[in-house]
């Protein structure tokens, strides 16, 4: 009988079991390299000492490591990893969004509807890459770095990403150049994170080949998907647990929850009690109560009609009443004589001017549109009533300026639609001079005048004219620039990106005194309207000081502060001065028409009827008539709801119903000019 021995043979497996980690020799050399440029980088940076040398111990030490395990506990591990990767991909992106204390910011519910994008995003490219490593890593890294844009976003715009950004990215694209990407120090510690994750990742061994998803568990998991989506998009279940979409900030829902949220809410519905019939009242209403005004009527009509639309353009200094060395706008500021000036309110901030452009030239208004849309990339058609075509049916020569790229904002195709004779692009511009990057209002106005000069005598014209000067960021070099004006007081010295915008407006004031000056001596009778399209996104903590708090904890009235843009209209020939002016830029085109005295469409007639009862709105809220603002209509009064709704019914017959169903001779001008 023999008796079998013990075999002295281990097997990988067994021996993996039992010792499962190990230090690699070979990678000691290295991982000290590794622990030194991070040690070394890290400190160049500025961290502290003591976070600059755990993530280099942190590096160094996992860098030797090795893994040794089986096929159970290696699967084990990456399914661990692709478990772990979205959680750890959600902290870092809330990390970044502001979010810093996470599980205290948002609620269970909140941090649930999250997790279930990055998890169907995770789900989804494990189905294409059949590699649960490889998702893992790729989930983790694809939404660290949306999140990381997402920063860059708040810092540069104020604001975060929104769904109309993905159609705006040939804009965003065009202005790339001018900002700084040093990534702040929570930037830095997520990327930090991230790469250690993907560093532990690797460790892990991986998997031959393509893994077949277990279909028996594929199909209920897509079912449940399909019916969360057809939930969340087609039912009332957000506001039935009041999640509500944010215009200015995503910490109350977290960035993903929101972006999806706002792209729930891309669509327009139609307003209550919407019909053909409620159409016709509201449109026989209008021309019943329509009443011009008789010094209106009366007026000498401006031969040149010239709008321009000033980047960024405030009177900062006044809105916040801040200490300045001096007047950043001493001649907008001194014009009274054949002047009617005061504020605006602008439906956005920092950023997507294109949506202030497309409240003044059609009327309509933000305030009836999804949060983060943007109507020149979504809504603009063919033969689009607006400004320029209502001009062009009186005979005015139409054109379009604007000293930047073509590409910016879908312009040349908005504007093509909206019928203007002559577009012009940076390229077009002659003898052009710069200052940060972007040609200055002297050279762009000075382009204007000599294009007034090529017309004939006596052709009316009209020019939209958008500048570019002022144009974020504020933080790059001085280059054109001279330091003139700059914050004094408990602010001297705090606020550089201020002090640089507020010289940025003295050059723009010197610009328009020329314009002016130019066109006083001028004998066609002329008209000017400048307004801003929104405050400049000069710095995060300045707002917050000012304002007494982050915008979206303030109350309504000072987050309109936020909102608030100057507005000058002038002549060279005699018109009715006035000052103090309230109104917002969907009223704007309607207020130059009147004191042009040229006729005006019904759609204008009826918005200059509503602002008697609304004077003011925009996407944050609405005005009373004793000049308070509601966040909501439900606080204003039943003639003020009333109006907004027709308003709103109006806007969506213009946009979103049938042509053939779009109210008759409403938007645009009926038929030859009738004095």
């Amino acid at each position: 009988m023999s008796v079998k021995t013990p075999s002295k043979h281990i097997t990988k497996t067994s021996l993996s079991s039992i010792h499962p980690l190990s230090y690699r020799r070979d990678r000691l050399l290295p991982a000290a390299a590794l622990a030194a440029a991070v040690l070394a980088g890290l400190l160049l940076y500025g961290l502290p000492l003591w976070q600059c040398l755990c993530w280099a111990l942190a590096f160094g030490g996992l860098l030797p490591l090795g893994l040794r395990l089986g096929d159970r506990a290696a699967a084990r591990c990456r399914w661990a990893a692709l478990l772990l990767g979205p959680l750890l991909a959600f902290v870092l992106v809330e990390q970044m969004n502001y979010n810093y204390l996470v599980w205290e910011e948002l609620s269970a519910l909140q941090i649930a509807l999250n997790l279930v994008w990055y998890y169907m995003a995770a789900g989804l490219l494990y189905l294409v890459t059949g590699r649960v490593r490889l998702t893992a890593g790729l989930t983790t890294g694809l939404f660290v770095f949306v999140g990381l844009a997402n920063r860059y976003i708040i810092h540069f715009r104020g604001r975060t990403i929104f769904p109309g950004d993905l159609l705006s990215l040939q804009t965003a694209a065009n202005v790339a150049g001018n900002y700084d990407y040093t990534p702040d120090a929570v930037q830095l510690h997520c990327l930090l994170a991230l790469a250690l994750f993907l560093l532990l990742l690797w460790k892990v061994p991986k998997r031959p080949g393509r893994q077949r998803p277990h279909w028996q568990a594929v199909f209920p998991v897509a079912a449940l998907c399909a019916a969360y989506l057809a939930v969340f998009f087609q039912t009332d279940f957000l506001r039935q647990v009041e999640i509500e979409p944010s215009l200015w900030t995503t910490r109350g829902n977290g960035f993903v929850l929101n972006f999806s949220v706002c792209l729930r809410y891309s669509s327009v519905e139609e307003p209550e009690d919407y019909s053909q019939e409620t159409l016709a009242a509201i449109q026989l209403e209008t021309e019943k109560d329509w009443t011009a005004d008789p010094d209106a009527a009366g007026a000498e009509r401006p031969v040149n009609l010239i709008v321009i639309m000033n980047e960024s353009f405030s009177d900062l200094a006044e809105v916040f009443d801040l200490e300045t060395n001096e007047d950043p706008l001493p001649f907008f500021h001194s014009l009274t004589e054949n002047t009617i000036r005061g504020t605006a309110y602008s439906s956005v901030f920092g950023g997507t001017t294109a949506n202030s452009e497309y409240e003044f030239l059609t009327g309509n208004t933000m305030a009836f549109l999804p949060e983060g849309t943007v109507p020149f990339h979504m809504y603009v058609g063919a033969d689009e009533p607006n400004l320029g075509g209502q001009l062009k049916s009186l005979g005015y020569h139409t054109v379009f300026m604007h000293p930047y790229l073509a590409s910016g904002w879908n312009r040349r195709a908005v504007y093509q639609s909206f019928g203007f004779d002559e577009i012009h692009f940076q390229g077009d511009f002659q003898d052009p001079t710069y200052m940060r990057n972007y040609i200055t209002d002297q050279a762009d106005y000075e382009n204007l005048v000599r294009r007034y000069e090529e017309k004939e005598a006596g052709e009316p014209l009209f020019i939209f004219n958008v500048t570019m000067q002022n144009h974020s960021a504020y933080s790059v070099p001085w280059t054109g620039l001279d330091r003139t004006v700059w914050l004094t007081g408990d602010m001297e010295g705090r606020y550089s990106t201020v002090d640089q915008y507020l010289s940025l407006l003295r050059e723009s004031d010197n610009a328009l005194e020329y314009l002016i000056d130019y066109f006083s001596q001028v004998e066609e009778p002329t008209m000017i309207l400048l307004f801003g399209d929104h405050q400049p996104q000069v710095a995060t903590n300045f707002y917050t000081e000012v304002l007494g708090g982050d915008f979206e904890k303030v109350d309504i009235a000072a987050a309109q502060r936020r909102q608030e843009v100057p507005f000058l209209l002038w002549a060279n020939y005699d018109i009715p001065e006035e000052a103090g002016v309230t109104t917002s830029l969907n009223y704007l085109a309607a207020l130059l028409m009147e004191t042009a005295g040229l006729p005006l469409t019904e759609y204008q007639q009826f918005l200059l009827q509503l602002q008697e009862t609304v004077p003011a709105l925009n996407a944050v809220g609405y005005m009373d008539t004793d000049g308070t603002w509601q966040k909501s209509r439900d606080a204003l009064s039943e003639e003020a709801r009333a109006g907004l709704l027709q308003y709103e019914s109006l806007q969506y017959n213009l946009l979103f119903d049938s042509l053939e169903d779009r109210l008759p001779d409403f938007f645009t001008l009926s038929g030859p000019e009738e004095d």
